[in-house]
């Protein structure tokens, strides 16, 4: 049973251990183990000095007491005094390395999450939450390396605690034991005291990522909560959220300082009882009973740090475990990291025979048995209701996912899951709300492309109808903002066409693109396209007629319910 209750902390171990630089981390146990021997060699010194001080002998303690209390005192401080200063400059050591592996860990785990949540298949992804991703990445990693840190700590308190406490079993056992006895004692309450502390952890993880989400979602939408006048109701909800977090801290803050309140009492009645069995019961000599005593009111701070790191460490854990199975559902949905064919083209068709798709939260498929011939240089309109099926067509269009069942053939070869990442390379996806980062337009223009000529870049930004981004002071050395708020919703649109063509696609899927567009830039988008006629094959996903008009068939995606 305790094998199996304590398993969930050993796996979280293993698991952050799998990931901490090996060297660094023996590095840190031997600096670690340098460090608490010194601990219990400078108290032991006190012996000496207490004997001088007292000017009392300790026969207890054999010959080797006698050899010591013949040392000069001005010898025995300035070894006590190097010792101190030794251990001082080896507990600056540890901090440092400690430092560097919890900045380190936190670094890997951020990759390790990023990778694996970047590489995985098209469908795992659309059924996750973003703002969860995020919160995972930036803060959980951030709170689990802190915690490794924590759990060196944890391992210093161990071994420091192991060395005086073999200090003070050499200079009297029968006080140590009596020790041991009652720190068992007060052990069990205090685990008694912190009983249902694991809730807490779940409760933080769970809350902290609520905020996260909302945060994230409140700012991406906010022009619309401005426009709707919903600003006293995101700022409710946020007040709302944020409080939620808040009353999880303070539970566990709460339940902390009463175990540390707890944890003071005992040890003071430690204290008392100690005294007494040293002094009265034992009849320990003072140059004996101080050193052990000094010891022990060592060991107390000692005790409550290792108790705090549990806590912690308690407290932490549901975040690995979200980190984990995280990861192990993105590595099981990862795709192929390289694509075993070469980079396929279209030269004839693109054909859907039978495709049927379905997601598992919904209790009809989106598509059913869905045939059609795309032809190669066409330009194909798409169209129907919201959940018909137009972004999945697009997807399955794109190679980001894969049918559950029928085939997709481009030229006739089968679309199968390592060709579908070939497939890709000449696919060109523009969205309706498209992605712009902060940089210039040539970086936008560029973005997921190697060494691009200048040129290259101007015939994107004319194939696109984008020229106006000639005729700027800056050219293509124009800075576009955050997430591109120096140009209008039209000139973003047609800068992200004029992206997706610098790639020289064989398939662009243009998805909703002129809904928020006003008709001059919608007739620019439309001219665009009649560029592209013959040259690539175009979809259409939308309903404006402008666009559809154009095209050389429409597909219609209504069905009868």
């Amino acid at each position: 049973m305790p094998d199996k209750a304590f398993r969930p902390d050993r796996d979280a171990l293993g698991f952050l251990f799998a990931l901490i630089e090996r060297r660094s981390l023996v590095s840190v146990g031997l600096l670690m183990l340098i460090a608490s021997l010194t601990e219990g060699v400078g108290l032991v010194l006190l012996v000496p000095l207490t004997q001088i001080v007292a000017e009392q002998p300790a026969p207890a303690l054999g010959q080797w007491g006698a050899d010591l209390a013949r040392i000069p005192l001005a010898a025995l401080l300035g070894g006590f005094l190097a010792v101190v200063t030794l251990r001082a400059l080896l507990m600056l050591a540890i901090l440092e390395q400690r430092m560097a592996l919890s900045r380190g860990l936190i670094r890997r785990l951020r990759t390790e999450a990023q990778q694996a949540i970047v590489g995985a298949e098209w469908r795992w992804l659309s059924g996750q939450r973003g703002a969860d991703h995020g919160a995972l990445i930036v803060g959980e990693t951030e709170r689990i390396g802190m915690q490794a840190d924590r759990a060196l700590d944890l391992a210093t308190s161990m071994v420091t605690l192991l060395a005086l406490v073999g200090a003070a079993l050499w200079l009297s056992w029968q006080l140590t034991l009596a020790t041991i006895g009652l720190s068992v004692a007060a052990a069990l309450t205090s685990i008694a005291l912190r009983r249902g502390e694991g809730a807490h952890g779940d409760a933080f993880s769970a809350a902290h990522r609520r905020l996260q989400r909302h945060v994230a979602d409140g700012l991406a939408h906010l022009r619309a909560a401005r426009i709707a006048g919903a600003q006293e109701r995101l700022l409710a909800d946020f007040a709302e959220t944020a409080g939620e977090l808040e009353r999880v801290e303070r539970g566990f803050y709460a339940a902390a300082n009463r175990s540390h309140v707890g944890l003071q009492i005992v040890a003071a009645t430690m204290l008392v009882l100690l005294v007494w069995i040293g002094m009265r019961e034992l009849a320990l000599p003072l140059a004996l009973f101080v050193p052990v005593l000094a010891i022990f009111i060592r060991l107390i701070p000692l005790v409550g740090a290792m108790q705090q790191g549990w806590r912690a460490w308690r407290f932490c854990r549901p975040a690995i475990d979200t980190l984990r199975r995280t990861l192990s559902e993105a590595r099981i949905a990862a795709e192929p990291t390289v694509s075993t064919t070469p980079a396929m083209s279209l030269a004839d068709s693109i054909v859907f025979d039978r495709v049927c798709f379905a997601y598992p939260d919904r209790q009809r498929p989106v598509l059913d048995g869905f045939s059609h011939r795309f032809a190669a240089g066409a330009v194909i309109g798409v169209r129907g209701p919201s959940g018909s099926g137009k972004s999945t067509l697009a997807d399955l269009l794109a190679g980001l996912v894969a049918p559950d069942a029928g085939t997709i053939r481009i030229d006739g070869a089968a679309l199968d899951r390592e060709r579908r990442i070939g497939w890709r390379r000449q696919v060109a996806y523009v969205e309706q709300s498209p992605y712009l980062f902060d940089g210039s337009i040539a970086d936008n223009l560029a973005w997921g492309c190697d060494d691009v000529e200048r040129a290259v870049l101007e015939q994107a930004l004319r194939d696109a109808s984008a020229e106006f981004v000639l005729r700027l002071p800056e050219g293509l050395d124009t800075p576009v903002g955050e997430v591109g708020r120096r140009l209008s919703g039209g000139e973003r649109q047609r800068i992200s066409l004029a992206r997706a063509l610098v790639r020289r696609p064989s398939l662009v899927i243009l998805d909703e693109v002129s809904a928020a567009l006003d008709p001059a830039n919608e007739a620019a988008i439309a001219r665009s396209i009649e560029r592209l006629r013959g040259r690539c094959t175009v979809v259409i996903l939308g309903h404006r007629a402008a666009l559809l008009d154009i095209a050389d068939e429409v597909v219609d995606l209504t069905r009868d319910d």
